[in-house]
């Protein structure tokens, strides 16, 4: 059960701080998705993988830890200029999705690290990187990330890790900044199942 959910998963891109993505994203992301698609003719090669396939969340808003419980597993998506994570618990309530879009020089700045900024929503007004993170529990909460920076620390093919540290809020509360609650925590992902889009190993992957 855990192989099928997982193969047949399609990974998606979400807003970033408010709308970061435009139809040229746009494109590329049904790229991404037409890319996964094929590669699922060819999953025995990623069976194993899919086993060991796990992701540990450490993410706490005020300080309370929000998937204490929960177990995750991580699917990658990567262009040139965007990487796209799609985690979802084992029972697929509950979900995190965390999309960095960049310029034609992404992948050459390492350790990759995306920026939140309120105001700038297009990676040229920050001469860099942006990012964006929602995460969600069914009948619980959900939130965006608003300000802040997320970092990834580690791109390997077995083990993926990210740095996170800022502010979030909900949908509601996109437009005032008083109410938005500090956010800090690390995702590391054993296993990932990556697919990388006329991007190779030694573009991506660092320590």
């Amino acid at each position: 059960m855990k192989i099928r959910r997982i193969l047949f998963l399609l990974p998606f891109a979400l807003f970033s701080c408010k709308d970061v993505q435009d139809k040229a994203s746009e494109s590329i992301t049904n790229a991404v998705i037409e890319k996964s698609l094929e590669q699922v003719g060819v999953a025995t090669e990623n069976i194993e993988r899919a086993n060991k396939n796990e992701a540990q969340v450490e993410l706490s808003l005020e300080g309370k830890n929000l998937f204490e419980k929960d177990v995750f597993t991580g699917i990658v998506n990567v262009t040139d200029r965007m990487i796209v994570f799609s985690l979802d618990s084992e029972n697929d309530d509950a979900k995190i999705n965390i999309t960095f879009s960049g310029l034609q020089n992404m992948l050459q700045v390492k350790p990759i690290k995306g920026i939140c900024e309120q105001g700038k929503l297009d990676p040229k007004d920050l001469n860099g990187t942006a990012v964006s993170l929602l995460f969600a529990k069914e009948n619980e909460f959900s939130y965006n990330f608003y300000d802040g920076e997320i970092s990834i620390v580690k791109f390997l093919e077995d083990e993926i890790q990210l740095s996170i540290s800022g502010k979030a809020g909900t949908f509601m509360e996109a437009n005032d900044t008083t109410v938005w609650k500090p956010i800090e925590g690390t995702i590391k992902i054993q296993f990932p199942i990556i697919n990388r889009i006329k991007v190779s190993k030694e573009q991506l992957y660092y320590n």
